[in-house]
């Protein structure tokens, strides 16, 4: 197509009401979107990467739970996580978006007591909302999720979900929704592909991944795990440190890490007040270690509220100096 072609195209898109460039999904979290410059574009591949236990899985499906909460659609493949489990995650997450939004005095249903409604039988038997009633919120959540439900696949992964599967159930939720969805999966490394070793099979995934990006057009976010054992003295994850390929890196449209900020906090906020690091220790860093479309060595800080499922979207810069092994290498 010729540059000529190309502005015929744009001006009769723009004439129809429609847009010529890439479609934006905001992620929920207003400090990241200002970063990303409103949110994430369709054809973008994601990586969220971090150690074990940092909250990949939680963020991942807090971006999506965003664009379906907007009337988008999403799907889920989860290597990881039974599809019950990430339902209980869900109503504890709109637990306490209802709550935030009601600003009343109520402590939000949490996770466990959300989870003990699953796997607790009750002898006379109830319906799910009448198993909900009781806890603070939960109503609401529910509500909210039997709303979007339609909106969200959660796609329970094995070891022959390669991506060509995924493109064919992508392509049955778009015939579903009238929509191609936001696409997550956890984790990359555990995308079946063809290679000799690791560095060979992950290479292949991580460009295949970016390839069915570019095809349909979403946004896919991909959980990928990090090497802490390759880390030193001082250091913090970067977008080297991850598990594989440097395919990772090299494909990918955006690289974000999340780290607990007591770990990586400097030394120098301790020194007098060693009680801090539990304060620290309730936010996670955000760190845009990539971002081929906007800035990036950018640090947000977002609080931990694991016991809904979620983090508090309301984050922002950093104000404290952060670890860098280069204080180290002198």
């Amino acid at each position: 197509m010729s540059v000529a072609d190309l502005l015929t195209r744009s001006d009769a898109l723009l004439r129809a009401g429609a847009t010529p460039g890439a479609t934006v999904w905001p992620t929920g979290f207003d400090a990241l979107d200002r970063v990303f410059r409103g949110g994430l574009r369709s054809g973008e591949l994601v990586l969220v990467a971090g150690a074990q236990g940092q909250g990949k899985t939680t963020f991942g499906l807090q971006v999506v739970r965003s664009a379906v909460a907007a009337g988008r659609a999403g799907v889920f493949f989860s290597y990881e996580h039974e599809s019950a489990t990430i339902l209980e995650r869900l109503l504890a997450m709109e637990a306490a978006y209802a709550a935030h939004a009601a600003g009343d005095d109520l402590r939000p249903a949490d996770l466990a007591r959300i989870r003990r409604v699953f796997e607790e039988v009750d002898d006379e038997g109830q319906s799910l909302a009448q198993a909900l009633a009781g806890l603070a919120h939960a109503p609401e959540a529910l509500a909210a999720v039997t709303e979007y439900g339609p909106r969200l696949h959660l796609h329970e992964a094995t070891p022959t979900t390669d991506v060509d599967v995924m493109a064919e159930v992508i392509g049955h939720v778009a015939e579903e929704t009238g929509q191609v969805p936001i696409v997550l999966v956890d984790y990359l490394q555990k995308v079946p592909g063809a290679g000799a070793d690791e560095i060979a099979r992950t290479t292949g995934v991580v460009e295949a991944l970016k390839d069915l990006a570019l095809s349909v057009r979403v946004p896919v976010i991909a959980i990928t795990a990090g090497e802490k054992s390759r880390l030193g003295a001082g250091q913090r994850m970067r977008a080297e440190h991850l598990r594989g390929s440097s395919a990772l890196a090299y494909e990918s449209d955006i690289v974000l890490v999340i780290a607990d900020k007591g770990d990586i906090i400097s030394r120098d906020h301790l020194v007098y007040d060693l009680t801090s690091l539990q304060r620290f220790r309730q936010w996670a860093v955000v760190t845009v270690e990539k971002n081929r479309h906007g800035e990036d060595h950018v640090e947000l800080e977002f609080r931990k509220d694991f016991a809904h499922g979620r983090f508090d979207p309301e984050g922002g810069p950093v104000a404290e100096r952060l670890i860098d092994e280069r204080v180290f290498r002198a």
